[in-house]
C-alpha cells in the first residue's frame, strides 16, 4: 500500500464548546459516550487508509500528546506538532511544519468524523497533483452551507466562512488534500487561516471538487455532540 499522510488540526480554542471544556481540555479530548472523541477521528483515518498523521496542536498540547502515547493503534504513525505560545492558525501551522510534510498530503479537523474513499481518489489520474476539497450537498441541512461548485461539479467555485442561509448548496466537508506548493507563500510564524489558501486554490481554478454522500459527525457545539453521541450510540461504539 503506498503511503497517504494526513495532517489533523488539532489546536483551535473550542470557545463554542467551552462550557463543556470549561478550558481545562482540548476540544478533540471531549467524551463522546465515555471516550475521548479523537479515538474515532484516528480509527476512521486508519479505516480510510492513511499511513501516517501529524497532530498540530495548541492549547492543552500535553494533554493530546499523553492520550497518544498512552494508546498503540496499529498500521499508522502518529506525530504531534504544537504552536507554541502563540497560536498561527490553522494554515500558519500547516506552514510552519512544511518542512516535515510529503509533497501532497491531506488536511482534516480533529473535531469532525469523517468518511471517504481516499485510496481510489489517490490511484486516479483525475485527482493527480490537484488540490481536493471533499464536499457535502446539503442545502443548510446539517448547518449553513458554504460551498459553491461549477456547472459540470467539478471544481469548487465560491467558499464562505460565515455565508447567509440559502446561499450556497454545498458544504465544506472537512477533507482537503493541498500540494506542498499551496503553502510556500504563507508567511511563517505568522498566523493565518486556512481560507487564504483555499481562496488562492480557487482564484487559480485549481480547487477539485470530492462529491461524498456520508453525513460529517462533529462535537463543535453542544448540540452537535449530543447528536454525534447518539448516532455513535446507535452504531453500538459507545
Amino acid at each position: 500500500m503506498s503511503e497517504i499522510h494526513c495532517v489533523v488540526l488539532a489546536g483551535g480554542m473550542g470557545r463554542r464548546i467551552s462550557g463543556i471544556t470549561e478550558n481545562r481540555i482540548p476540544k478533540a479530548l471531549v467524551q463522546v459516550g465515555g471516550v475521548p472523541f479523537l479515538h474515532f477521528k484516528i480509527l476512521s483515518l486508519i479505516e480510510m487508509g492513511f499511513t501516517s498523521l501529524d497532530l498540530l496542536v495548541g492549547v492543552h498540547s500535553e494533554q493530546i500528546e499523553r492520550f497518544i502515547n498512552s494508546r498503540r493503534y496499529q498500521d499508522i504513525e502518529i506525530r504531534s506538532f504544537s504552536d507554541g505560545p502563540e497560536l498561527l492558525g490553522t494554515a500558519g501551522s500547516i506552514r510552519a511544519i512544511l518542512d516535515h510534510l510529503p509533497e501532497s498530503f491531506w488536511v482534516t479537523y480533529a473535531d469532525s468524523y469523517v468518511v471517504a474513499d481516499i485510496e481510489s481518489v489517490e490511484k486516479s489520474d483525475s485527482f493527480s497533483e490537484k488540490s481536493i476539497m471533499t464536499v457535502l450537498k446539503n442545502e443548510d441541512r446539517v448547518e449553513t452551507s458554504n460551498v459553491s461548485l461549477s456547472a459540470d461539479g467539478n471544481f469548487v467555485t465560491s467558499y464562505e466562512k460565515n455565508p447567509p442561509t440559502k446561499s450556497h448548496m454545498w458544504i465544506d466537508y472537512g477533507l482537503l488534500r493541498f500540494e506542498k506548493s499551496a503553502f510556500e507563500n504563507v508567511p511563517r510564524l505568522i498566523k493565518v487561516d486556512l481560507r487564504t489558501v483555499i481562496e488562492a486554490e480557487i482564484s487559480n481554478n485549481e480547487l477539485r471538487a470530492l462529491q461524498t454522500k456520508h453525513l460529517f459527525w462533529d462535537i463543535g457545539t453542544p448540540e452537535r455532540l449530543n447528536d454525534t453521541t447518539e448516532e455513535f450510540r446507535r452504531r453500538g461504539w459507545v
